[in-house]
């Protein structure tokens, strides 16, 4: 199985990124916090699902949202071309898997691609890191030995794990000695509830001598309640003779002073009633004289000349001249700021009221003169072009000018120019005379004219002979040819002494003349451009000057105006206000004219109004005051007529009272008459005497009626004569004094039985004994569950300890054999292999065949102990798990020569397997040459080394 492939959706820091995977060797290279960690997570939890939120492994969900997950590109050897996708979802993500037909899968089909590998499983093979390496060097030797041995096997891992957690277990039930195991606890706990149990089966046999002792307490207890019994009735018959001796003395008085009082018979509540009577008789007597007083008094009703209609229909038409007033103060303000409006308009025309009348402000008017403006406007707006191009154009001409001025002061002067003329010709000279010095070094050479002539004569010879006349005239141009060279060379010997002269006038004069050319053709070239440009300007300035003179639709707008009588010199804009102006003051105007019109009629009509209120009111009325003046007129005339009603029926009530107070004062004089007679009294003074007496006669009867009733209460009481009250009071202190000895004896007795009654209780009704008696029982259940738990977790762990040792019998040897292999070469032959002793320890052996135990190895020989097993075992399964290795910088604390040993390990089995190093150190990835390095930084300069 081969990772071709990584598309990340959004894992970690990681979004949107595409790794492709070519090599059997991939290094992922990447400084700290670069994400290589998360790339090694997000290949195993693509395969194996993401870890759920209460588990402790890290989901890695972007932190900023968007896509979780994303697929991984497998080669298989059984399933071909396979991609897993995996993304959010349920708690390990939803799964798809896509085959190379074109089918896909689900959960299932990713378990048997993985060939029913979990997570821990994998990891436990075929991915390790440095911490796990580094974590070798705290172990102990059982502990190391455990490690190597998972290392080297199958599912041993989980096994060990299995059987350290049973052996904890087995800690935390039982320890022979302990005190905090629960089995220990539990056997303390049930030595000290077998001692209670024995103290409350001593306490039930004291029950018998308690019951016989209360019999004989209750048995005293009701002797001493029939005493009391017998004391207390005694007492209370004293008691009451003491208590009716004082009642028989004052009945035999208070009947003595009823004999003495003669009144039998008083009206029912007579004396309260006659003293209403007297109230009711003084208060009726003086408001009798108050309403005559009042009647008296009173005043004649007034005479009302005016019936006030007038006013109250004026009245009733007050918000019709509310309305009127309001509207002719609008209408006065309104007339006021048009008259300010239309003064301020003739101030911005600048011309009288009249002529602004006379202005013709048609629409036929208005529209010519915005197409005229229109027209200058324009018209004018290319005049300002016109003339900003005139300014730019004459600075264009001023630059020229003074170009030319430059150029004719910088000019070449005429020795150079004819110089600068002669010089092809002389150039000539020179190259020429240069020429013939060099012939007239070199001596002359004749042999090739002379061997060309011959062979000239020899092919006129044969063309000839062969009648071939094309090699006879090439022959007789070669003779031609050699007899010219001839001449040449012979006839430049006389001209050698002129070149001299011409090699001393003109060399080394050639780039001097050269540049002096150039000058003079780049001045020659600024002259003539210069020159058209001061024609292009002048004539351009002369264009426009004319343009800028000749306005015709400034002119035709100007006569238009004059026509309509406007000889202002304002701009168009200008011309145009001033026309929509003097048509607002048309406007304004006739406005003004309408709220005059208005205000004029509202004027008339409020004069009607003033005239009408003056005749009825009497008085010059100004508009503000009208309806003051007629709300008080119309109140002064509703008070009167008030006022005259109020007399009348003032009057009429006074008149009814006087006859109503001399009706009720005759009844009381008869209800006053008819109380005297009832109790036979002369006069009132007497009628209050009688009164007094029989409210005597009534307190004493009640007394008696009291008196009777106590002696009823109390009884028939048997008085003997000789009884005394002093000796009634003796004989009550001797039967309290006895009664107060046996109520002390019978609270000493029953506190006795209470004390001894709850001990009874007690024995009968406590629960503790069965209570802890339960406790007991469930405790002993607690401690044999316990025990068998414990003996299960002993029979599992011989168990384990036998699968381990048949473990090393017949799975390890195979695994164990290429892992020696394996150290061997990774140790450089330093050790030759490993074995596991009796005891059931790892041990390495030397060269020299010393032994030694794992713990006594140097961290870096464990680690390469723990590599050499982890690695033996994946070859091992390569067939049935072909899965990648993936290593997170195992090898960062190897010196050179044992990272060589590995390197060149790791190459030898990267044919069969693919393996995936994720590190931080550069020289890790110069270490393989041949591996495909990706920056986890900055994928975008991943390369291929």
């Amino acid at each position: 199985m081969k990772i071709e492939k990584m598309i990340v959706y959004g894992f970690g820091k990681h979004e949107d990124l595409t790794l492709d995977i070519h090599e059997e060797l991939a290094v992922f290279y990447g400084n700290n916090e670069a994400g290589k960690t998360t790339i090694q997570q997000f290949i195993i939890q693509i395969l194996f699902g993401f870890p759920s939120r209460n588990q402790a492994g890290n989901r890695y969900e972007p932190k900023m949202g968007g896509r979780y997950g994303g697929q991984l590109h497998l080669d298989d050897a059984q399933f071909g071309k396979v991609v897993i996708e995996r993304i959010k979802g349920k708690a390990a993500g939803d799964v798809t898997v896509y085959f190379e037909d074109g089918s896909r899968g689900t959960e299932t089909e990713l378990k048997t691609i993985l060939r029913d590998y979990d997570r821990s499983s994998f990891e436990a093979i075929f991915s390790f890191s440095i911490h796990e390496l580094q974590g070798l060097d705290k172990m102990t030797e059982e502990q190391l030995s455990r490690t190597l041995l998972a290392s080297g096997t199958t599912g041993v891992d989980s096994i060990t794990q299995m059987e350290t957690e049973l052996e904890k277990d087995m800690g935390n039930l039982f320890k022979k000695g302990g005190r905090n195991p629960q089995l220990n606890l539990l056997i303390e706990q049930l030595r000290n509830d077998e001692k209670a149990l024995k103290e409350h089966r001593e306490q039930a046999d004291l029950y018998g001598p308690y019951l016989e002792k209360l019999n004989l307490l209750n048995k005293r207890l009701e002797e001493i309640s029939a005493r009391e019994n017998a004391i207390s009735e005694m007492l209370s018959e004293a008691a009451r003779k003491q208590q009716a001796a004082p009642l028989m003395q004052q009945k035999k008085k208070v009947e003595e002073q009823l004999g003495n009082i003669h009144v039998q018979s008083f009206p029912a509540d007579g004396s309260r009633r006659m003293e209403r009577l007297a109230e009711r008789m003084s208060a009726a007597l003086a408001k009798k004289k108050h309403s005559e007083h009042e009647l008296a008094v009173l005043p004649e009703t007034s005479i009302i000349e005016k019936n006030g209609d007038a006013i109250a229909e004026l009245l009733e038409k007050e918000s019709e001249w509310l309305r009127l007033l309001s509207r002719s103060r609008d209408l006065d303000d309104e007339s006021g700021k048009l008259e300010e409006e239309l003064g301020r308009q003739l101030g911005l025309i600048g011309m009288g009221l009249d002529e602004a009348l006379k202005f013709d402000v048609s629409l036929v008017n208005e529209e010519k003169l915005l197409k005229l403006a229109e027209r200058a406007n324009k018209e004018e707006e290319d005049s300002r072009f016109h003339d900003r191009e005139l300014q730019d154009e004459k600075k264009k001409l001023i630059e020229a000018e003074k170009e030319m001025s430059y150029l004719e002061s910088a000019a070449p002067t005429e020795e150079q120019q004819d110089a600068a003329a002669k010089w092809p010709e002389n150039s000539l000279k020179l190259a020429e005379a240069k020429a013939l010095k060099r012939m007239k070094k070199d001596p002359v050479n004749h042999f090739f004219s002379y061997m060309l002539i011959a062979l000239a004569v020899a092919g006129v010879l044969t063309g000839l002979l062969q009648s071939d006349m094309l090699i006879v005239a090439i022959a007789a141009a070669a003779a031609l040819g050699g007899l010219w060279m001839l001449w040449k060379a012979t006839s430049k010997n006389g001209s050698f002494e002129d070149m001299d002269d011409v090699i001393k006038r003109f060399s080394g004069k050639e780039a001097e003349m050269e540049m002096l050319q150039r000058k003079i053709a780049e001045h020659n070239r600024k002259v003539e451009e210069t020159l058209r440009d001061i024609a292009r300007s002048d004539k351009r300035i002369d264009e426009l000057m004319n343009e800028l003179n000749h306005k015709p639709a400034k002119s035709e707008f100007d006569a238009y105006l004059e026509n309509l009588g406007i000889t202002s010199s304002a701009s168009s804009s200008t011309v145009i206000e001033l026309f929509k102006t003097i048509r607002k003051v048309q406007e304004i105007h006739g406005k003004l004219n309408r709220t005059q019109e208005s205000l004029d009629q509202i004027k008339y009509e409020e004069g009607k109004w003033l005239e009408k209120a003056a005749a009825e009111t009497g008085k010059n009325i100004q508009p503000g005051d009208l309806y003051i003046i007629l709300r008080a007129e119309a109140n002064k005339l509703n008070e009167l007529k008030e006022e005259n009603r109020r007399i009348a029926d003032k009057r009429e009530v006074l008149t009814a009272e006087l006859q109503q107070q001399s009706s009720y004062i005759a009844e009381l004089d008869l209800e006053k008459t008819s109380l005297l007679e009832e109790c036979g009294a002369a006069d009132v003074e007497e009628f209050h005497q009688f009164h007094l007496e029989w409210l005597r006669k009534k307190e004493l009867q009640q007394e008696l009626e009291l008196v009777v009733n106590q002696l009823e209460a109390i009884g028939s009481i048997d008085q003997r004569p000789d009884e005394s009250d002093v000796s009634l009071k003796e004989h009550i202190s001797n039967l309290e004094d006895e009664y107060t000895l046996l109520k002390n004896e019978r609270n000493q007795t029953m506190n006795e039985r209470a004390e001894l009654q709850q001990r009874v209780n007690h024995l009968l009704t406590d629960e503790a004994y069965e209570v802890k008696l339960q406790n007991y029982e469930e405790k002993k259940e607690q401690f044999n569950e316990l025990a068998r738990r414990w003996s299960v977790d002993k029979a599992i762990i011989e168990a384990i300890r036998s699968t381990m040792a048949e473990l090393k019998e017949k799975s390890l040897p195979a695994v164990l054999s290429k892992a020696c292999e394996y150290f061997q070469r990774l140790t450089g032959d330093s050790y030759t292999g490993m074995e596991i002793n009796p005891d059931g320890h790892f041990e390495a052996i030397r060269k020299d065949n010393i032994r030694f135990r794992i713990a006594e190895l140097s961290q870096a020989t464990k680690e390469q102990a723990y590599l050499a097993l982890r690695l033996s075992l994946a070859v091992s399964m390569q067939k049935s798990h072909p899965f990648p290795i993936i290593m997170d910088d195992p090898f960062v604390h190897f010196d050179r020569l044992r990272l060589q040993q590995v390197i060149n390990l790791i190459k030898e089995l990267q044919t069969d397997h693919q393996f995936i190093y994720f590190t931080c150190h550069e020289d890790m990835c110069r270490a393989w040459p041949e591996a495909q390095v990706i920056d986890v930084a900055n994928t975008g300069r991943s390369v291929y080394l």
